[in-house]
């Protein structure tokens, strides 16, 4: 049963109705539901018939209870920067749970990871390969790395999320990867572990993954008859999901499938990646109506969210189900551009929508938002950032505070000469 829905015309997050959650928290607010996060990992690994190890992509969302709940249910941290290094390990992770990719790490970050006992740390250049050498002989260590693969696949994704084709800055280059698994042999402070690809994020087909992972299938057996160790592949993460009803994904069956169907009778260990897959369809993003505008054009529901709280509308051009709470307020052939209060033609949430009719003060739940929602929140216009809700059967804990004007005030100073 999906754990958002409306139960006598009232939405409800699991056991608890949003409005009982909306009159003990300030809006805009975000809330997630704990069933659904752990329903979806389940469901993913169960789809498998082969060993396989999650490595939850934080980026999508990195709040500490996420992370918590996840690496409770055996998954380890896939991490972008020494940032999130320090946070996973914070919620619980220990340093062989964390896989480190991201195409830009510095010397600090590395020596962070190091330093860590991170279990992996894929690999984007010649240069970097070799930084991590330095700093490993000067660290008196070792190092697991694998090599990120660029295949040139094209993941048919937004152009802002694919990271697979030659003209992208991820990975090194097919045509060279021979030359930079030899040259990796051959640093005394560097075990070659693996083989890693990622080609992007909301793939909606299987053919852009069955042709870069048969790229990869076919590269590792080259290697492995180069003489090279390769102990495991990661294939990153970018299946998609559902943001409407009308959408189209692959099963996760169909999903596994295809992996074994590739992997399964070697004896490699098969990461993945996930992040928007577990967390996406999870969470709401609720909002109060401040106005309701109508002009000779259009009718504008302008409400206290805005693009500072949640910036994929504007970002991506991506859409998002949008929800009045009571499902009982008029009629449904209502159309509205659903904006924020900030003073760019950018902000808004949703144009041309049709939607049951709202009134100042009634609340509406965006939808889809527990991926890349909270994460690239912002405080423009000092807006503070929002609260963060985690909502498990008929109880909910606040799991980051909503932060005020007199916090971002403490962070700054007036320059002395002033």
């Amino acid at each position: 049963m999906n754990p958002i829905r409306y139960k006598n015309n009232n939405l409800f997050i699991e056991n608890l109705s949003i409005e009982d959650i909306a009159r003990e928290n300030k809006t805009p607010f975000y809330c997630y539901s704990d069933q659904f996060i752990n329903s979806q990992y389940d469901n993913l690994t169960s789809a498998f018939d082969m060993d396989i190890r999650v490595f939850y992509s934080m980026k999508a969302n990195s709040n500490a209870s996420i992370l918590k709940l996840l690496l409770n249910k055996g998954s380890g941290i896939d991490v972008v920067s020494g940032g999130e290094i320090e946070r996973a390990i914070a919620a619980g992770a220990s340093g062989k749970d964390i896989i480190y990719a991201g195409v830009g790490k510095t010397d600090e970050e590395l020596r962070y990871a190091i330093q860590s006992s991170i279990h992996c740390i894929n690999v984007e250049s010649q240069s970097e390969l070799e930084r991590i050498n330095t700093i490993c002989e000067e660290l008196k260590t070792k190092q697991d790395i694998a090599i990120r693969v660029n295949p040139d696949v094209d993941a048919k994704t937004h152009v802002k999320i694919t990271t697979g084709k030659a003209e992208n800055k991820f990975g090194i280059e097919f045509d060279y990867t021979n030359s930079i698994y030899d040259i990796a042999a051959n640093l005394p402070n560097i075990n070659i572990a693996g083989v890693s690809v990622h080609i992007g994020s909301q793939i909606t087909s299987l053919k852009p993954f069955k042709k870069a992972y048969t790229i990869i299938y076919d590269l590792i057996n080259n290697l492995k008859n180069l003489g090279h160790n390769i102990k495991h592949v990661d294939l990153g993460g970018g299946l998609g999901v559902p943001y409407s009803d009308d959408e189209s994904i692959p099963t996760f069956t169909e999903y596994a499938n295809l992996i074994q169907s590739i992997f399964g009778n070697t004896n490699l260990k098969v990461y993945i990646e996930p992040g928007r897959l577990l967390l996406a369809n999870s969470g709401l993003l609720i909002t109060k109506v401040i106005d309701v505008k109508t002009t000779s054009q259009k009718t504008f529901v302008i409400v206290d969210a805005a693009m500072n709280d949640f910036i994929r509308p504007t970002l991506y051009n991506s859409y998002h189900e949008i929800l009045p709470i009571k499902n009982n307020l008029g009629t449904s052939n209502k159309l509205y551009d659903i904006v924020g209060p900030i003073c760019e033609t950018g902000d808004y949430f949703a144009k041309n929508r049709r939607m049951n009719s709202v009134k100042p003060g009634s609340l509406i739940a965006i939808k889809s938002v527990g991926a890349y929602g909270s994460v690239l929140s912002s405080n423009y216009n000092s807006r503070p950032q929002i609260a963060e809700l985690l909502v498990k059967n008929n109880e909910y804990a606040i799991v980051r505070d909503r932060i005020e004007v007199k916090d971002l005030l403490k962070q700054e100073k007036i320059a002395h000469w002033l």
